[in-house]
């Protein structure tokens, strides 16, 4: 479960870098403030906290028992995106690589 985590959060951390990537593009094209393109700086802050939580999830998943089970049920109630719910589920591991879900 451990190591699904942190598959989730390399997920969310490449996104982050292709909306930063994004709005860098639109900086360089346009005349936009110098201080709100310092604030991409808080986004960047975000995509490396998402790293760390990605590598920190990892490591603890190396050091546990894989013979001990977890019950995710009550957990997993909890993730209203029903893709990714599903991958943490492990329903549908490959799925839903470049879709989104609207609320």
């Amino acid at each position: 479960m451990l190591t699904t985590i942190g598959q989730e959060l390399e997920r969310v951390r490449v996104l982050g870098l292709r909306v930063e990537q994004t709005i860098c593009a639109i900086a360089v094209r346009s005349s936009i403030d110098s201080a709100l393109i310092a604030e991409l700086q808080h986004l960047d802050a975000v995509i490396q906290h998402i790293a760390a939580l990605r590598d920190f999830s990892e490591q603890l998943a190396l050091q546990c028992d894989d013979a001990v089970e977890v019950d995710i049920t009550p957990a997993l109630q909890r993730v209203t995106l029903a893709d990714v719910r599903g991958r943490l589920a492990d329903e549908n591991p490959n799925g839903g690589e470049e879709g989104w879900e609207i609320l």
